[in-house]
């Protein structure tokens, strides 16, 4: 004997077959501990009796937000939004940062992106925009001049107030400033109180002194306002 049995539960519609009235109370037992086991969250989904047509034309929408809900579709809508958070987090710090540095720069967040290109992700150097072969009229200067400006970037917008001296090559090169030969530029005078080089080779880093980061603001500053 063919057996079919049809269970409508709010949105949820489940169909039995069986061959035999002994399959038939298997797979009745199977879908009675179910119902069992989820009994609370079958609660949620029960159709409201009362309903005008305008919220039965609406229904389907209701029936898949409590099905997203016990399926646990909801955790998913909870990390998209935990991500959209996060995304605005980062932004609002990404903002934080470059106001900082342009404030003590005494110049504008506008000014500073149309002259500073910072990765949003932090994983690329930072460079300098805008054409430096004007900076002065020495490679040794121009090199100099271009790393005061980067370290502060990497100090206030990367939190790293120290770089390897390749990476920073890197990014002067980036700032097309040729970066070669760039031990020379140590031996400027100003260099001494406002470089702090350690290390050799491969794993030599810099950064900048206290006096250092007065005077990188300030050259930023003089840059931004045409006097450099």
């Amino acid at each position: 004997m063919d057996i079919h049995v049809t269970l409508r539960h709010g949105p949820l519609e489940v169909d039995i077959d069986a061959d035999s009235e002994d399959d038939y109370q298997s797979e009745l037992l199977d879908l009675l501990e179910f119902l069992e086991e989820y009994e609370e969250r079958f609660s949620d989904l029960e159709p409201d009796s009362g309903g005008s047509e305008s919220q039965e034309a609406g229904e389907s929408l209701d029936d898949q937000a409590s099905m997203d809900a016990f399926t646990g579709d909801d955790n998913n809508r909870e990390q998209e939004q935990s991500s959209s958070g996060e995304d605005s987090g980062k932004a609002d710090d990404d903002e934080a940062e470059i106001g900082s540095l342009a404030k003590k720069a005494n110049t504008s967040v506008e000014q500073l992106r149309s002259f500073i290109e910072i990765d949003p992700d932090r994983e690329d150097p930072p460079f300098i925009v805008p054409e430096t072969d004007e900076f002065t009229d020495t490679k040794k200067r121009r090199q100099f001049i271009g790393s005061l400006i980067l370290l502060a970037v990497w100090d206030d917008c990367y939190g790293e107030d120290r770089v390897r001296s390749s990476t920073l090559k890197d990014a002067l090169e980036l700032s097309g400033i040729d970066s070669s030969n760039m031990y020379n530029m140590y031996d400027l005078s100003d260099a001494e109180p406002t470089l702090d080089k350690s290390g050799k080779g491969q794993s030599a880093t810099v950064g900048l002194t206290r006096p250092g980061k007065r005077e990188a603001y300030k050259t930023l500053r003089e840059h931004l306002d045409g006097e450099i």
